[in-house]
């Protein structure tokens, strides 16, 4: 076969040219059958319609065309349909783009609907264009509020609410298109709404172009959240084979009818319909079919004539799904009868697609994008220029963000600046904030260092990074900003970012002299009494609190209360109340801290996010206080209110969630636990993810779940900036090496932990908790370890415990979100101002003893001391109500109490552990319920008489493995532990069978009826 395409036949190239039209859907039939299911457009008798769907594919393999016969389809039905479309170029930086025109189609169809969501969730009306500022503003002056803006979560709310009340009203189908070009508010969006799904008629499909994606797109990781989505359906659209592709040739009018070309189109097309209709238009020009798919498309473009290529070349640029006629007669500045013609050319050959009002874009993306590969440079300019120009004059033709691009393109910074901040604030005031970092950053990337606006951007851009969660990079851009001042700033503005800075680096662990910086702002800013100074008056009550410094605190925080409530900045005055609340707690009156926090909940606006921190001091407090179920219940309220104001990832919403998780695992709902600590559905940042991640790790030690040791490392890189992460990470990694029979990694991972945290917290009660621990897998480990090692475990142990022990002396000072620092005092019960840090010290004196006994001392403990430990260590517990800790107590009990003589007692402790390690399916606290308990009543005794011997059921199994010869790996394989516990297991066989070797005790064993011969 001939290597070149063949020509077209000259009888064929002669026929005049007619405009395609495109026939029936062609081989999709499977896959639109799939989509209605999934919708529940065709539901089953007693199916409630509605469900939601992913559709993906390459370019031009026809996603659009299945999903417009699904709309058709829906229509005939009944069904009410809307579309929205994510854009490419400037439109991926405009937050909510597809539910702007989603929204304005449901107020077309439905009016009475959007108005009784309007009156319920006001911030709808900031996806109504021209409604923005009515209902909300007027809200918020009724509230006594300015100029603040949407939180991502009303938005949210919002749309989930009209959807429900849409398909209330009438079966619904939404489409959301193209979404590999969402900008990143879209995305969360449609996340929630996937995750959610509808109790309503309303079927959502969403649709990306998967070959555009790559491991650094922004939908990359999106896509691994929905693909964990129960319920969600996916459809992928694969290329049509041969037959269906000549198929669709054939229905195509005025396309070639003789079989060589159709032949030669199917080929070429490789299963996409877009590609083979473009060849067709190639073939219906007289033009051979050669060349890639970007060629095809530019030929397409240049069968049209100069004026009309012109046309297209403006709109490529301007990027989008569509540009209106007055902003493209004003770039173009052609008559209106020419530009008539030339859109209407292109319409007509397929070019463009027109609606109303008058609006064009291109007929599929990829004829855009061709057309725009090929601007020469000084085209492209002048095309910018052009655009900046009306724009500048006429900024209600199209958002900020094509303004600040296209002046940016042609060196207009000034103007590029202006536009990109005002399209930050609107991203802000619709709940966009991932989209207004990206402005804000822009512009400081467009800003001379000199130029003194540089500190508003900076802040601008700090306060979207911290509502995104990002709070890294919140830090960084104000000191960044700060230690790049320039030479013309302004003390006022150095004043501002200095407090800011105190504010937002206090929720990580970054080391920052937080009085020191406030000390610098106070001396910039003099004695002039306005809202500057209340600002940084905040700031320093904040860092005097977190210095510990009570009494010069509750100064300042008299000062500037009276200041902000004379000034009328109610938030203010909120927030120093709450912060407040932390020298009330260090003087230990703890129902006055909790009837002032209770106070100022009362106070705060549902919808203010100071509620958070509220929220979050109450629960703390209900924690140290041992009322775990009512500090769950705070948690959960708070992850509730960070849900509802989508502030998952800004500060105090994420550790309602998390301490929330931590709570739940204390009080033995581990099931709860995972719930609330799992990612799966949401994109999380750094650190917050590792932290999660961390925390997670605490219910998948207890059941003995793997975990990959490289996790371990991965979230150790994250230590440095939050000490809370080395805190979730290193208990349950001693657990986890522990469990494995590694003692020098656990002593290492220990070492690293005190070593970051004593850097970091100074004094902490996790030190308590950390002693305890590892004292605890020590004592199982020591008596098979090298002597070194010994040694080491023994002494690092003794340290821990050491200091420990002097928590108990201290009072806690000063709460970084959950992480309490202590100051010495003569204090009140511990046992009354912190159960957690008091049950923790009680376990290490238990743990230590037990190390004690085992770890070869010439004068060990006597048993009666070892129980009397463990019983106070399971009366701690029990009290503070950690279930586990207090099933692991009682574990270690029953041994102590074996040891002492007392076996009925054993029993019934280690029956009582055993329940809940058989409700939590705790495998290790299992085991080590079995390894402690005796064969049999009485023992078990060998056929000849030789006593009795007490082998445990694990330790029987490992003895008859080990009869037949098998290896230590061998076993662990069969049993499913790992070689080290076997070989702990074979250590102590050998001791009580007074075997010098492994033949010996087979031999022993069978001699005595222990195995069967």
């Amino acid at each position: 076969m001939s290597q070149t395409a063949p020509p077209l036949s000259a009888e064929y190239a002669m026929m005049p040219r007619m405009p395609l039209s495109t026939g029936p859907l062609i081989g999709r039939d499977t896959d639109l059958s799939r989509l209605a299911d999934a919708i529940g457009l065709r539901p089953t008798p007693g199916a409630q319609p509605g469900g939601v769907v992913v559709l993906s594919g390459d370019a031009g393999i026809g996603k659009s065309r299945i999903v417009g016969q699904l709309v058709t389809d829906a229509t005939r039905a009944g069904w009410f349909t809307a579309v929205g479309h994510c854009v490419g170029l400037a439109g991926s930086s405009l937050a909510y783009l597809p539910f702007v025109e989603l929204v304005g189609t449901i107020d077309a169809g439905h009016p009475d609907v959007v108005e009784r969501v309007l009156d319920t969730h006001p911030s709808l009306a900031h996806l109504l264009p021209g409604r923005a500022g009515t209902q909300d503003g007027e809200r918020a002056e009724r509230e006594g509020r300015s100029g603040q803006p949407t939180d991502p979560g009303q938005v949210a709310e919002a749309v989930h609410a009209l959807l429900s009340a849409l398909g209330d009203a009438q079966p619904s189908l939404l489409v959301i298109e193209d979404v590999h070009w969402a900008d990143h508010s879209s995305r969360d969006l449609i996340t929630l709404l996937l995750t959610r799904g509808f109790t309503k008629a309303v079927g959502l499909v969403v649709t990306y172009r998967s070959d555009d994606l790559f491991r650094r797109h922004p939908l990359h990781d999106t896509l691994a959240v929905w693909a964990r989505i129960a319920g969600l359906e996916h459809v992928e659209l694969a290329p049509l084979p041969d037959d269906a592709v000549r198929e669709l040739v054939s229905g195509i009018e005025g396309a070639p009818t003789d079989a060589e070309t159709n032949a030669e189109i199917a080929r070429r097309a490789e299963g996409n319909p877009f590609f083979a209709e473009e060849l067709v238009a190639s073939a219906a020009a007289g033009q051979a079919l050669t060349g890639g798919l970007s060629r095809v498309l530019r030929a397409r473009v240049e069968q049209l004539d100069e004026t009309a290529q012109r046309v297209l070349r403006a709109i490529a640029l301007k990027g989008g799904q569509y540009i209106g006629h007055d902003l493209l007669s004003r770039v173009l500045d052609l008559p209106d009868e020419t530009l008539e013609a030339a859109l209407a050319a292109a319409v007509e050959h397929h070019v463009l697609e027109a609606r109303w009002p008058p609006a064009y874009t291109f007929r599929h993306a990829l004829l855009g994008e061709a057309v725009a590969d090929s601007l020469l440079p000084g085209e492209r300019l002048r095309l910018h220029r052009a655009y900046a120009a009306v724009l500048a004059e006429h900024p209600e033709l199209a958002p900020a963000s094509e303004l600040a691009r296209h002046a940016a393109a042609v060196g207009d910074l000034p103007t590029a600046v202006r536009a990109s901040r005002a399209a930050a604030e609107s991203a802000m005031a619709v709940g966009g904030p991932q989209e207004a970092l990206l402005h804000f950053e822009r512009a400081l990337s467009w800003l001379p260092e000199d130029d003194p606006e540089r500190d508003e951007v900076t802040l601008g851009a700090s306060r979207a990074a911290m509502v995104a969660g990002d709070s890294i990079r919140a830090i960084d851009l104000l000191r960044d900003r700060l230690d790049h001042p320039g030479r013309a700033q302004q003390p006022g503005a150095r004043a501002d970012l200095l407090a800011t800075l105190v504010s937002r680096s206090r929720i990580l662990d970054l080391p920052t002299d937080s009085v020191a910086l406030t000390d610098e702002a106070l001396s910039l800013i003099g004695d002039e009494a306005d809202e500057r100074r209340v600002r940084v008056l905040v700031a320093r009550v904040q860092a005097l609190v977190d210095t510990g410094s009570f009494v010069e605190a509750a100064v300042v925080g008299n000062e500037v209360s009276l200041l902000a409530e004379r000034l009328g900045l109610g938030g203010a005055l909120a927030e120093v109340r709450t912060i407040l609340a932390r020298v009330l707690e260090a003087q230990q009156d703890l129902d006055s801290v909790e009837a002032h926090l209770e106070s100022i909940v009362a106070d705060i606006p549902p919808d203010d996010p100071l509620l958070l921190r509220a929220l979050h001091q109450l629960a703390s407090l209900a924690h140290r206080r041992g009322d775990l179920p009512g500090s769950l219940a705070l948690y959960d309220r708070g992850a509730e209110v960070a849900r509802r104001l989508h502030r998952e990832w800004a500060p105090w919403g994420q550790e309602c969630r998390l301490l929330g998780g931590l709570t739940a695992y204390e009080l033995g709902d581990w099931d709860g636990a995972v719930r609330r600590l799992d990612l799966a559905g949401r994109a999380a940042p750094q650190p917050g993810r590792a932290i999660f991640t961390a925390a997670a790790l605490s219910v998948q030690a207890g059941r003995g779940e793997p975990v990959d040791p490289d996790l371990i490392a991965a979230l150790q890189e994250w230590w440095h900036v939050d000490g809370l992460c080395v805190v979730l990470t290193v208990m349950p990694a001693v657990d986890v090496l522990g469990h494995a029979g590694d003692l020098p990694g656990v002593l290492d991972v220990a070492e690293a932990a005190v070593r970051v945290l004593d850097a970091a917290w100074g004094d902490y009660h996790a030190v308590a908790r950390l002693a305890a621990v590892l004292a605890g897998q020590a004592a199982t480990l020591v008596p098979h370890a090298d002597p070194d090692v010994r040694a080491r475990a023994v002494a690092l142990v003794d340290e821990l415990a050491d200091r420990a022990r002097r928590i108990g002396e201290l009072r806690p000072a000063v709460e970084k979100a959950s992480r309490p620092k202590f100051e010495r005092s003569a204090p009140a019960p511990l046992e009354d101002t912190s159960r957690e840090t008091w049950a923790w010290t009680a376990r290490v004196e238990a743990e230590v003893l037990r190390l004690q006994r085992v770890a070869g001392l010439e004068d060990p403990p006597p048993a009666d001391e070892l129980v009397a430990a463990w019983r106070e260590s399971v009366r701690a517990f029990e009290r503070y109500g950690h279930v586990f800790e207090t099933a692991r107590s009682k574990a270690r009990l029953a041994a102590a109490l074996r040891a002492a003589g007392d076996a009925a007692a054993s029993r019934e402790v280690a029956e009582q552990a055993r329940e809940v390690a058989v409700r939590l399916e705790a495998k290790p606290l299992l085991e080590e319920l079995d390894d402690a308990r005796p064969f049999a009543a009485g023992g078990r005794q060998g056929a000849g008489g030789e006593g009795t011997l007490e082998l445990t059921p694990r330790e029987l199994e490992v003895l008859a493995l080990l009869a037949q010869g098998l290896t230590n790996g061998q076993i662990g394989k069969q049993l499913y532990i790992s070689t080290k516990t076997v070989s702990v297991h074979v250590s102590n066989l050998l001791a009580k069978l007074g075997a010098s070797g492994r033949t010996e005790a087979a031999a022993i064993a069978r001699r005595r009826g222990l195995v069967s011969s």
